[in-house]
């Protein structure tokens, strides 16, 4: 795969497909992303591809697991990796600072979902529209990230730092302003009609503003 599929190189469904497999996989993301998933068929994938229908079958259940596989990697990564390491980087000169954790984590989750731009467009259309699809994206991300996810908000409240909002509520907060800004520019809007750096510069005062604690 080339390099806009760097997420798939150690996920457990991808990392060993055959040269058909993967035309398979790149066609799915391909035509997913053009028509949406309920509008695409094995068969168009298939032939998309090059390769018979029932090679899709031999590494995939089905369609819906060939979608998952291609989502859950996105999944693994929509929370960072080492929170702690952006929790480490709130502090300067000593002293905690929201503005700058914040900006440091949407700056970085932005840019995952644009350097994988049609995987991302996937994403969104599915977990917006697809309420099953919704769950099982929301079920496959890593407890072990909302583990770090939770003892970081937890320590940022205990420092009233961060509003003494629950953990859950939080996320949510953070996560349908990050996605509004996102499904805006990459799904809805012309990307040359706006200024990225001065909205998202924007956003995150606008989201600093809501998460910090008034005196």
């Amino acid at each position: 795969m080339n390099d806009q599929f760097n997420i798939y190189r150690e996920a457990e469904k991808t990392e060993k497909l055959t040269p058909k497999q993967k035309l398979i996989f790149q066609s799915a993301i391909e035509l997913f992303s053009e028509r949406g998933y309920a509008n695409t068929s094995t068969k168009e994938i298939s032939e998309h591809a090059g390769v018979s229908e029932g090679s899709i079958f031999r590494k995939f259940k089905n369609k819906e697991e060939l979608l998952m596989a291609i989502l859950t990697p996105l999944t693994h990564k929509i929370l960072p990796q080492d929170l702690d390491k952006f929790s480490r980087t709130a502090y300067q000169n000593g002293n905690l600072n929201l503005k700058y954790f914040l900006t440091t984590m949407i700056n970085d989750r932005i840019s995952l979902f644009k350097y994988n731009h049609k995987i991302m467009k996937i994403f969104l259309n599915e977990f917006i529209y697809d309420q099953h699809i919704h769950d099982r994206l929301i079920e496959s991300i890593p407890k072990k990230s909302f583990k770090q996810f939770n003892e970081v908000l937890d320590d940022l409240k205990k420092k009233q730092i961060l509003i003494d909002w629950d953990n859950l509520e939080i996320f949510r907060f953070l996560a349908s302003n990050i996605l509004g800004y996102l499904i805006e520019h990459y799904i809805i809007v012309d990307v040359k009609k706006w200024n990225e750096p001065l909205e998202i510069e924007h956003i995150t005062d606008f989201i600093v503003k809501g998460l910090t604690p008034t005196k």
